[in-house]
């Protein structure tokens, strides 16, 4: 970008290089050229204080050159004399050449990738070269032909006519100009919404000098009579404080990546194309102690020299390096590291390094062999618990067999001594009368143990997943009577009282299984109940879920109760009430009951008080179809 003026002294070269002393003021555009000055090098002050950030070289060289510019014009302004402002108008083309050239290579470096330090090089040469080219003006006028004062007034500002070199820097420029427009509004495209804001900024900072630059050199904008471009710089130092202490311009992105690399628990290189360590997070130091990795090739580095360019494939590497005195597992992942196209994208994307991650993963491989080892001995304890329950199925399956056997093998003699009695009973109502209740007494005895055998063998049948209900048709009211009668019997002096005349004439069902419902209900009751009290059987046709007809029996007594938080487990295979004292039971005759009901499609429920009583209601429905075709499918397991 050239800076032009509106004339140029006619003589007085000679004593530009000894200024005079001559009445100067301070007026109002020096006065904002200066504060521009100071905004300018307050943004440089405050961007060398920053992290470091992409292009910060480029960005303080812009920044001082900006000052320069500023700094001269403002003399400029300031100074009276026609040959004094001459002198600093030629001062000022160091500045005015090297702004827009280090703002230029500023924005690619923070927009795209840094730039070698060589491309430095073409703003100082081409701006020193101008500088001492707009000084030896006199010599050649290639710079400035003519120059005048607009006036005759003292400080009045000077008309500059150009020559070729002018016009071939303002190319220069211009180039540079177009350059930054073109990477600037290229990143905005590219970036992310979070970054976008940044690029916006470059935008609006970098326009303010631009258009008041043209507008001047088209001759449609002037301040106070001179050039606004200095002015402008004013603007663009106001636009630059907003970027960097609202939106953190430069603070955001090498902050948060030095952040995020220290915060990454795991080690991380950063390696150039050549495999050399030019950046490691402070656990990769503490990984290699001792050699600093820093400048070092990464086959120079104990244990990862596997990991060198070419011998890491993007895929994870197991690695196991030794640390702190033992031994760590690792997963080296290459991620490689490309710049933009060079050459108008011709070549498309370089690579020009790689991102080398270390994820420790020693305490996944520690867990993985232990969960490794409790697999293996689960599986030698599932096999072991296989083998186990076979022998229990197996020693079950000939317990069941064995009792079975016995049961059988004791009702057979059961029966022909109850048979005998029956026989000696005939005999003894004529003969002996005297023997009748000993007679009875043998028969209640073997009925109470038929009745035993009986339950532990219906036990068995009922764990049988294969067992199945009978379907017979019942009579109910004959049913109820002889196993109240059996009861009877076997607890002599006890008396069972029978209400059976709501009771339903018959029903389909398991005659047995029923039976030894009754059998159970009524000796849980005289059992666990005073000698004087009576036990109440009942038996009635109730309405159940959905209006259909249903059998309801119940068993009441005058007993102990049972506690009212053991109630809801007294149907419990094997358990039995704290207050049942030394009374017999096994506690599988309630449990019996619930399942035979089941399988029936009904229910059984208690009602108990302690100390006062307990009532049992059996309810069976009264169709056929009620009856469970698929055994104990309802029932809770055992």
């Amino acid at each position: 970008m050239a800076r032009t003026r509106r004339g140029r002294a006619a003589a007085v070269h000679r004593s530009r290089l000894a200024l005079a002393v001559r009445p100067a003021m301070l007026s109002l555009p020096a006065t904002l050229l200066l504060a521009a000055v100071l905004a300018t090098l307050w943004t440089a002050w405050r961007s060398w204080v920053l992290p470091p950030f992409p292009g910060r070289f480029d960005f303080m060289a812009m920044q001082l050159s900006a000052s320069w510019w500023a700094t001269a014009a403002a003399i400029e302004t300031i100074v009276q004399a026609p040959a004094d402002k001459l002198f600093w108008a030629e001062m000022a083309w160091l500045g005015i050449v090297c702004t827009p050239s280090f703002w230029a290579l500023f924005l690619w470096s923070y927009t795209r990738e840094e730039l070698p330090s060589r491309w430095r090089l073409v703003p100082a040469v081409v701006g020193t070269a101008t500088w001492a080219a707009a000084l030896a003006n006199d010599s050649h006028r290639l710079m400035y032909t003519t120059v005048h004062p607009v006036s005759d007034a003292p400080g009045a500002a000077l008309v500059y006519s150009h020559g070729l070199l002018f016009f071939v820097v303002t190319i220069y420029l211009y180039a540079f100009m177009v350059m930054s427009i073109v990477v600037t509004a290229n990143g905005v495209h590219r970036a992310t919404p979070a970054y976008r804001t940044h690029y916006v900024g470059f935008l609006v900072a970098m326009a303010v000098p631009w258009v008041a630059n043209v507008g001047y050199v088209t001759g449609n904008l002037t301040l106070f009579d001179f050039d606004p471009t200095p002015f402008s710089f004013l603007l663009m130092g106001a636009v630059f404080y907003w970027l960097i202490t609202r939106r953190r311009l430069f603070d955001l992105l090498p902050v948060a990546r030095d952040a995020l690399l220290d915060a990454v628990p795991d080690p991380v290189l950063v390696l150039d194309a050549d495999g050399t360590v030019v950046e490691a997070n402070p656990a990769a130091r503490a990984l290699v102690r001792d050699r600093e990795p820093l400048g070092r090739r990464l086959g120079e580095l104990p244990g990862l020299s596997v990991l060198a360019p070419g011998g890491c494939a993007a895929a994870p590497v197991p690695l196991t390096l030794e640390s702190d005195g033992g031994l760590r597992s690792f997963e080296a992942t290459r991620v490689p590291l490309t710049s933009g196209s060079r050459g108008g994208g011709r070549s498309g994307p370089r690579e020009v390094g790689c991102l080398l991650m270390l994820r420790d993963v020693t305490h996944r491989r520690r867990a993985e062999a232990r969960l490794e080892d409790t697999v293996r001995r689960l599986d030698l304890a599932r096999l072991e618990a296989e083998e186990r329950l076979v022998a229990e199925q197996e020693a079950k399956r000939a317990l069941k067999g064995f009792l079975s056997m016995t049961a059988h093998e004791f009702k057979t003699p059961l029966a022909i001594i109850d048979g005998a009695a029956q026989i000696l009973q005939l005999d003894a109502e004529v003969k002996v009368p005297g023997m009748l209740p000993r007679l009875e007494k043998i028969r209640r005895a073997v009925r109470r143990q038929v009745n035993i055998l009986d339950t532990c063998l219906a036990d068995d049948r009922l764990s049988d997943p294969a067992f199945a209900l009978r379907r017979d048709p019942l009579d109910l009211p004959a049913l109820l009577r002889a196993a109240a009668a059996a009861q009877g019997d076997a607890a002599p002096g006890r008396r069972i009282e029978l209400d059976l005349k709501d009771c339903p004439a018959g029903m389909t069902g398991d005659g047995p299984m029923l039976e030894l419902c009754v059998h159970n209900l009524l000796n849980n009751a005289l059992k666990y109940s005073p000698a004087g009290s009576p036990v109440r059987l009942r038996a009635w046709i109730d309405e159940g879920p959905g209006g259909q007809s249903e059998l309801a029996l119940s068993v009441a007594d005058q007993g102990i109760g049972i506690p009212a938080d053991e109630v809801e487990r007294v149907f419990d295979r094997f358990f039995r009430a704290t207050n049942t004292g030394t009374a017999a039971g096994s506690g599988v005759g309630l449990n019996m009951v619930r399942r035979i009901a089941a399988l029936h499609g009904g229910t059984v429920t208690v009602d108990s008080r302690l100390g006062e009583g307990s009532v049992f209601t059996l309810r069976i429905p009264l169709r056929e179809e009620a009856l469970c075709e698929e055994g104990m499918a309802d029932m809770p397991a055992e």
